[in-house]
């Protein structure tokens, strides 16, 4: 039997790693150890409790107001000892995190082989996003399985130099996991549920109403670009005064401080505390559009057929920009103004934004992941 250290620290990568582990468990060939750093304590807490993850070790390395170099420096070191303990035969990671990072270059201090979902995203870009552009590709240094989401993701490994038999091409768990909610989602009494729950959140109700949904969140534009963008926001609210502008507020205090000063007392912004997954997607499903810099949300807004303005300079995931769904604005006001307002207007107009077929995949990614490990992992000893 193969030992699979599965290591994570954030809600997307539990998200992206739940189909995984799940399909890894009904194979009867690997023993799976479920090892949480806690980088997003609270989220994270949120996230395992809906997919119903027993997780063997909280490694618990999170502390106030801790730079990443504390960050790092603590996870590289529980992770080791884990390493010494467990001795796994492979590290299974997901994205660009400082979990995913550090676990990877603790296993391979160690030797022993990873395995990388999501790999070969590239901004081009080593300062956006911040740290993560740097992260991923530390990670694929390292990596003896490289699962790319895209022909494009894997196309950018190769033009890094890297073994085309150490790279596979598997579409993103990530559909597979919003597919798998959606069915959730659309039964009546889970979703009347839900809503509930978020307006009384919001202590008021909003979900029949028009609404935008916004998120950010990213390190790069802390500080003045984000109050730049924030006060642009109270503009476009102010001027739209029949949409409602929903935004759940990272708990971040360099995201949350400035949020509530610039957005609190504009009438139709509708600022929720961190909401769980599920009253995410169900927030996604109902909204007019999207306005965000996560990379996630970018993929899965495909499957809610929702158009999406992102708010960076650059993306990893250009795939979404090519299908016509996804606009980029930079932090530019006036590039967000006006695709803010293109944006609305055809969606006014019921326009398909979603005529080609998903760039990332067909939701059978988890089975592809596995399959490949059995395989691969049944010849070594």
């Amino acid at each position: 039997m193969k030992k699979i250290l599965v290591v994570f620290g954030t809600r997307p990568e539990v998200i992206k790693l739940t189909p995984v582990i799940n399909e890894l468990k009904r194979n009867s060939k690997f023993k799976i150890v479920l090892c949480s750093t806690g980088q997003h304590k609270e989220m994270l807490k949120q996230m395992s409790n809906i997919f119903k993850l027993k997780i063997n070790y909280d490694l618990d390395i999170m502390t106030r107001n801790q730079n990443l170099n504390n960050l790092t420096a603590d996870a590289l070191k529980k992770i080791d000892l884990l390493l010494q303990k467990e001795k796994p035969d492979l590290l299974l990671v997901q994205g660009d995190t400082t979990t995913a990072f550090a676990a990877s270059l603790a296993a391979f201090y160690h030797k022993i082989k990873i395995a990388h979902i999501e790999a070969g995203l590239r901004s081009n870009n080593i300062y956006s996003p911040f740290p993560e552009e740097v992260n991923r590709k530390i990670i694929s240094l390292v990596a003896d399985f490289n699962f790319a989401p895209t022909q494009l993701a894997k196309q950018n490994l190769l033009k890094e130099g890297f073994n085309s038999n150490k790279i596979w091409i598997t579409g993103n768990t990530v559909i597979d996991a919003v597919l798998e909610i959606k069915k959730k989602l659309n039964n009546v009494f889970i979703s009347n549920k839900i809503k509930k729950k978020i307006e009384s959140e919001a202590k008021q109700k909003f979900i029949s109403d028009k609404y935008i949904l916004i998120t950010m969140h990213r390190r790069e534009k802390f500080g003045e670009d984000l109050k730049m963008i924030l006060i642009l926001l109270k503009e476009l609210a102010e001027e739209n005064s029949e949409y409602k502008f929903v935004y759940p507020v990272h708990l971040n205090p360099n995201v949350k401080n400035p949020v509530n000063e610039i957005l609190q007392k504009v009438k139709n912004f509708i600022l929720l505390p961190p909401v769980d997954y599920l009253s995410f997607l169900f927030l996604m499903q109902n909204c007019r559009f999207i306005i965000s810099d996560s990379g996630g949300v970018q993929e899965e807004c495909f499957v809610f057929k929702k158009p999406i303005m992102v708010l960076r300079k650059t993306t990893e995931r250009n795939e979404a920009i090519d299908a016509g769904y996804a606009f980029l604005a930079g932090h530019s006001p006036k590039k967000i103004r006006k695709l803010f307002y293109l944006i609305d207007e055809k969606v006014s107009k019921g326009f398909n934004f979603f005529n080609k077929k998903n760039p990332f995949g067909d939701g059978k990614a988890s089975q592809k992941i596995v399959k490949i490990i059995k395989n691969k992992l049944a010849n070594t000893v």
